[in-house]
């Protein structure tokens, strides 16, 4: 069934988007094999950190320049969400630090796969704890950054008269229409993976508290509110640098 998915999804990004869909695809195939790379070397002993930085760069290059090409729009997307994950990358530590979600959360603990598991992996799990909800932020601030880097060009290239506090004024409106949005995209699609999770802990008569103090809520919350959060300063950041110049692309 996967793979039939897999084939109506290539076949619908191609028939809609022809070279350019083929292009995001390419792109796509790209992100996932450098996430497969990075696990395998997290799993081999590499820093995490290190890893996780190489792969976000890595990510950001493919998803803006691959896909979008070498242009002004892509140079101040990438320049914001450098900035802000730069910003957020001290912010997620001290979270994982201070909230503790690494590893398995309450319902992975009581399932029977985890008897057979080897917990002596030699591997901070802290540190993979920041690189899921890194990359999770990473995200959704590439995709903001982009869309107001492309609306606030667009205004400058047809509206050549606008001064920069008029383009600044007019990213932050159109970054404040995206991340209405993006926050709900977020919040539908944590809540949408997590219908079945609260089924369950109804079931198995879990009070109220300790949903709310639970390890597998902590993880999904903590990255949704990360992910808004950091979408709010990129779409300033990415605002401020589009109204600096005239457009020469």
């Amino acid at each position: 069934m996967l793979k039939i998915l897999l084939l109506l999804f290539i076949f619908c990004i191609m028939l809609v988007g022809g070279e350019r869909g083929v292009t995001s695809l390419i792109a796509w195939f790209g992100n996932i094999i450098i996430c497969g790379i990075a696990v395998w070397l997290m799993a081999a002993g590499v820093s995490v950190p290190a890893v996780t930085v190489g792969m976000s760069i890595m990510i950001c290059l493919i998803t803006l320049f691959y896909q979008n090409g070498n242009n002004e729009k892509t140079r101040k997307a990438f320049g914001a969400t450098v900035i802000t994950m730069l910003l957020f990358f001290a912010v997620i530590y001290g979270i994982v630090w201070k909230g503790s979600p690494e590893g398995l959360n309450e319902i992975q603990i009581m399932g029977e796969d985890v008897l057979s598991y080897k917990m002596d992996l030699h591997i901070n799990m802290a540190d993979v704890a920041v690189t899921v909800i890194f990359l999770s932020t990473l995200g959704t601030v590439l995709d903001l950054t982009l869309d107001v880097a492309t609306s606030v060009y667009e205004l400058k290239k047809h509206n050549p008269q606008m001064n920069k506090e008029e383009l600044l004024q007019s990213g932050r409106i159109i970054g404040k229409e995206i991340i209405g949005t993006t926050a709900n995209t977020l919040l539908f699609a944590y809540l949408g993976e997590s219908v079945f999770l609260f089924v369950y802990l109804k079931t198995q008569n879990y009070t109220f508290e300790k949903i709310l103090n639970s390890k597998i809520l902590f993880q999904n919350i903590a990255s949704m509110l990360l992910g808004i959060i950091s979408c709010v300063v990129a779409m300033q950041i990415a605002a401020a640098f589009m109204a600096e110049e005239r457009g020469k692309d």
